[in-house]
């Protein structure tokens, strides 16, 4: 712990003090600075500011994500992949880790965005409903805004996605794809471009994969540069805005958190002992594993557990396969292939309790001869691959279609996930979590009943002939025919720790005996703590949790903006008596 007596004192007293300065932390950070007079903030980021921008926005860029691995032996070893990755808790499952600097996993993401449906019939567990109104009604459109959803990058609109798209629209529309959701039951996002008026028109609209990548016009040889979204650039944006409103402490590990009378009034970090002003809160942003870490240890809380509850992720499998390329290799004057990204949902369906929801996000390109290295990153990388050095690749005269089938699917909360402290510490004296998450029955058919769907979809857009499935790295030749697995589950499945959608450990609720936060994100039974991101989910669908997260954060700024007491102390809590009406 920081030693006794080291005080960390800021420039100037906060209102607003975020910990962590990842994807939700920088995001809440700017949109504090922004309309109705900036928020005095202080932003504690335990990395430092490294780069302002994706990775991928940068042509030919080698950075990326590190291999899933076990966390060392060694307590808080020391970080991998260029000093930024580290795997700061304990389990017997394979991580990515976090991305310890300003921007955090928003820097490395895949771009594909979903749009979440939180009001479905038979979900699994409800959200708040004034949460679920004010998120579909507003923050969730203007969350699609700031991640550039409603823009359509020009390198997945061309040839070959209308016509795999066409492929597509036809088996959903008569029906030979079980388990899949026809086009008129596909949702239909707010930022869906008005394309017409007609049936078919939405539902080509439908099956377009949204993508957080906007398309700038200073490309190289005439082809517009495409941009990814990433937090750093908002915060970096807030930081030179001339107010001087927002401070940015990096190198800056929280350690714990002080709390007395139901208030944080302290924060421990590696620089010495913040004290909380009376009026300030305290919003929690270091990813779903750590915030519940970081409550789970509060020195002063009388709530607090020894186990966060409800941890889900999601389920993932991949699939990709080549054929011949089957359509000419000149689609005619004006006209380029180019790649597609479109996207199909389905549902596997249970004779008792809700549905669980899956979808497959659809990656083809038609590419020619490649030298062996850039083919191997090529397949095995999709869709991550820098999209720069893919639109040099796609300008090649097609020889092969190469299909990528990423498939997601919503994980049941059925209690075998959570969150709990060890006695073993870190480097800093704060005590490690431990994290246990398994699939349950229901996940297996899940699972299952996505991979069949996988297969069918697959069929469906490339035939039903020979094919070439990637295996370990290779393709391998596989029979003609619908009837067999083109892979066996452990060839396809990842690990549960490799989808960065941790989500649930603090989620939000009316009831404080079921959930940990209430609709705005607070810590029930405390004043002025609050958590940000997808650990306050009281449950998802299969969509990523980036575009949901964005818009909690924009929501609980709004929030924070109204109701941080400028100067004066944060009123008591309504006892939960009043909550009921007793």
């Amino acid at each position: 712990m920081s030693a006794p007596g080291a005080w960390l004192t800021p420039r100037q007293e906060p209102e607003v003090i975020i910990i962590g300065a990842g994807t939700f932390g920088s995001v809440l950070a700017w949109q504090l600075g922004r309309g109705g007079g900036s928020v005095p903030t202080l932003l504690l980021e335990s990395g430092r500011l490294e780069r302002t921008e994706h990775v991928q926005n940068a042509p030919l860029a080698t950075e990326t994500v590190p291999p899933p691995s076990l966390p060392e032996a060694v307590a808080d070893a020391p970080p991998t992949g260029n000093g930024r990755w580290r795997v700061p808790w304990r389990s017997p499952l394979p991580y990515h880790g976090l991305a310890y600097g300003v921007g955090g996993r928003s820097l490395f993401w895949g771009a594909y965005c979903v749009w979440p449906v939180l009001d479905q019939d038979g979900i699994r567990d409800h959200w708040p409903a004034r949460v679920r109104a004010e998120l579909s009604d507003r923050y969730l459109p203007a969350a699609a805004n700031l991640l550039g959803l409603p823009r359509t990058a020009p390198h997945f609109d061309g040839e070959l996605n209308r016509r795999l798209r066409g492929r597509l629209l036809g088996a959903l529309a008569g029906n030979h794809l079980p388990g899949l959701l026809r086009p008129n039951e596909l949702p239909d996002p707010p930022y869906a471009p008005d394309l017409g008026s007609s049936h078919q028109y939405s539902c080509v609209s439908r099956l377009n994969m949204p993508l957080a990548i906007d398309a700038v016009e200073d490309g190289i040889g005439g082809s517009p540069r495409l941009v990814r979204f990433s937090a750093a650039p908002l915060l970096t944006e807030r930081l030179g805005d001339g107010t001087g409103d927002l401070e940015l402490l990096t190198d800056c590990h929280v350690i714990g958190l002080q709390a007395s009378g139901g208030r944080i009034t302290a924060i421990d970090t590696s620089r010495g002992r913040l004290r909380v002003p009376d009026h300030a809160r305290v919003i929690l942003a270091v990813g779903t594993i750590e915030n519940a870490r970081l409550v789970l240890g509060a020195d002063g809380l009388p709530h607090t557990a020894h186990r966060a509850h409800h941890l889900t992720t999601h389920l993932r499998s991949n699939l990709t396969v080549r054929i011949p390329f089957p359509f000419d290799p000149h689609p005619g004057p004006g006209r380029e292939w180019g790649a597609a990204a479109l996207h199909t949902r389905g549902a596997c369906r249970r004779p008792s309790g809700p549905d669980t929801r899956f979808h497959h996000q659809i990656t083809a390109y038609g590419v020619g001869s490649l030298p062996e290295e850039a083919a191997r990153r090529l397949y095995t990388e999709t869709p991550r691959y820098d999209v720069e050095a893919l639109d040099r690749m796609l300008r090649i005269p097609p020889r092969h279609l190469v299909v990528t089938l990423a498939s997601v699917g919503e994980m049941a909360a059925d209690g075998t996930g959570e969150v709990s402290l060890l006695d073993e510490r870190d480097r800093y004296g704060a005590r490690l979590a431990y994290v246990r998450l398994s699939p349950g029955p229901a996940d297996r058919r899940t699972w299952d009943a996505m991979d069949r769907s996988a297969d069918a979809a697959v069929r469906t857009l490339v035939g039903d002939g020979p094919v070439e499935v990637l295996r370990s790295g290779r393709f391998v030749s596989v029979a003609a025919g619908r009837s067999a697995a083109l892979l066996e589950p452990a060839e396809r499945r990842e690990p549960l720790g490799c989808g960065h959608h941790e989500m649930g450990t603090l989620r939000m609720g009316d009831d404080p005996r079921d959930a940990h936060t209430d609709a705005d994100g607070r810590i029930h039974a405390t004043q002025n703590l609050y958590a940000a991101g997808p650990a306050v989910f009281p449950a998802l669908d299969s969509a990523g949790p980036v575009l949901p997260g964005v818009a909690l954060t924009l929501r609980l700024a709004d929030h924070l903006r109204h109701t941080v007491p400028r100067g004066r102390a944060v009123p008591e809590p309504r006892r939960e008596t009043e909550r009921s009406g007793a």
